[in-house]
């Protein structure tokens, strides 16, 4: 072979040299998965990273680089290595954010690649993950309430038979930072005609709306809602709203859902549930 056709072949193999390493540093600058966290100087917070093995053989020594960027300092990932995970089977890496009491207050960008060995060619290359962390002083809301309805914080259904109570929990709590008077509205609903809807505080029947209750800071009461139907097959949906006296602003309700039955055993599935919501 002559000089120039070596010289040739030698300048075209560094040329598919660089293309090659080009497209890896391009997949590897790929981002696999982000994670935003949001707190306050003092706070901390996890979130787990799932990893799952596709394969029809077991994954072993997934890995991570230490965490780089503005705000590694802030972060952990924990284990640094799942020595393996199974077909069809998945991992956990849990990603801690804590921030210092002193941390100065703004955006940082942090960053680990993930390392799936496998023993084909080539290499699965490395994927990244991005952890943005949001340090923001925390608002404090001078007045609030919160409501929530059999533990839940929307809404609650229940199915009862013709004449049957279907009874409902209110649980109510002021959110703020002092003492506020909170005011709970008439109960909402529409077409009540065969319907009895009555609500009750500490057992006495509330007949004069708006309905008050004085609480402090963090501190909750209950009120108890009662819905009796006597046409089978019809629904009720009844909205509950309270609002913080202070301001005026702050206001959350739940709703309760009471469906009649002809006879306990029927179920009413949940896309007749949603469909009635207003």
């Amino acid at each position: 072979m002559s000089n120039k056709k070596r010289y040739f072949v030698t300048v075209f193999g560094i040329f598919i040299l660089c293309l090659f390493i080009l497209a890896t540093i391009t997949a590897v600058s790929s981002v696999f998965h982000t994670v935003e966290f949001d707190l306050s100087p003092g706070e901390s917070d996890s979130e787990d990273l799932t990893v799952v093995n596709p394969l029809d053989s077991p994954a072993y020594n997934i890995s991570h680089t230490p965490v780089a960027g503005d705000g590694a300092e802030m972060v952990s990932i924990e284990p640094e290595r799942i020595d393996e995970i199974g077909v069809d089977d998945e991992g956990t890496f849990e990603i801690n954010v804590s921030v210092p009491k002193d941390q100065e207050l703004g955006n940082y960008t942090t960053y680990s690649y993930f390392f799936f060995p496998s023993e084909g060619f080539p290499p699965p290359m490395p994927k990244k993950v991005d952890i943005f962390i949001t340090v923001a002083q925390k608002v404090v809301e001078v007045y609030g309430i919160d409501l929530s309805i059999d533990g839940e914080e929307d809404v609650m259904t229940k199915n009862v038979t013709i004449n049957e109570t279907a009874s409902f929990e209110l649980t109510v709590k002021n959110t703020g930072i002092g003492l506020d008077v909170m005011e709970i509205e008439e109960p909402e609903f529409e077409d009540g005609e065969g319907w009895d809807v009555k609500l009750y505080i500490q057992e006495e029947e509330v007949s004069e709306f708006p309905c008050v209750m004085i609480l402090n800071a963090g501190e909750e009461d209950n009120l108890l809602l009662n819905v009796t139907g006597t046409m089978p097959g019809t629904n009720l949906s009844v909205e509950i709203t309270g609002r913080s006296c202070a301001n005026a602003t702050k206001a959350d309700s739940v709703r309760a859902i009471t469906f009649i039955i002809e006879k306990m055993g029927e179920a009413v599935n949940d896309t007749d549930a949603t469909e009635i919501a207003p």
